[in-house]
């Protein structure tokens, strides 16, 4: 059997494939720019208990944050070592991304998950990418890169009246509650990303629309023209 996983820094979607039946299950994220290598044992201990004694040939792994030869190197180490004499694979998101969209064919791929990702994929690889900057200073037209828009706006009190309520009376926090999640807590971008699901619910809002509008401009302006 042949498991296939697409990681994400929020969640990783696996899948289980022999012949005849496909087995699809989730764990947390597995990106290794923000987590460190216990986190990333015991998200592998979770898995090898899913898969309840189900014998493993090949490890296919297509990873957010596995877009350098160091980053791609931990990972396949600690599969190698969860999956013991298996042939293991690992690349990053974008490539499966690329590879699901236009087969062998030529074309443009972009994620916008927690996290942000683009690029030319020619058939066999991706030849040509833009620098990926991370949630701080990049990932524009993301989830967390919408949550902080959102969030900055909210706290500025540059929302209508109406969404700063809803906001309220949903999450049930306050300013010094979301700072705490953001500065001096685990998963940040998690954390702002966790707030699309509110945008999208309002998106019929002019002020909401604007801002998803100009994060996916600033995608394109800084990562597709």
């Amino acid at each position: 059997m042949i498991l296939i996983a697409d990681s994400g820094s929020t969640k990783t979607e696996w899948a289980l494939v022999s012949k005849n039946h496909t087995e699809i299950f989730e764990t947390t994220g597995m990106n290794p720019y923000f987590l460190t290598q216990p986190e990333l044992e015991k998200i592998l201990e979770h898995v090898n208990k899913k898969l309840k004694g189900d014998t493993v040939s090949k490890v296919v792994f297509f990873g957010a944050g596995c877009n350098s030869s160091e980053k791609m190197g931990l990972m396949k180490m600690l599969l190698k070592k969860s999956f013991l004499n298996c042939e293991i694979e690992v690349n990053s998101d974008l490539v499966g991304a690329a590879k699901a969209l236009f087969g062998k064919n030529k074309g443009i791929a972009v994620i916008l998950g927690t996290g942000a990702n683009s690029g030319y994929f020619n058939g066999k690889e991706i030849s040509f990418k833009t620098e990926s900057l991370g949630y701080i200073l990049g990932d524009e037209g993301s989830g967390a890169y919408l949550g902080k828009q959102f969030i900055t706006k909210l706290l500025y009190n540059e929302l209508p009246k109406e969404i700063e309520n809803d906001f309220t009376k949903e999450y049930k926090i306050r300013k010094p509650e979301i700072l705490e999640n953001i500065y001096q807590k685990p998963n940040a971008n998690r954390y702002l990303a966790s707030f699309a699901v509110f945008i999208k619910k309002h998106i019929g809002n002019s002020e909401v629309k604007k801002i998803v509008k100009d994060a996916f401009n600033v995608h394109i302006v800084n990562h597709l023209l």
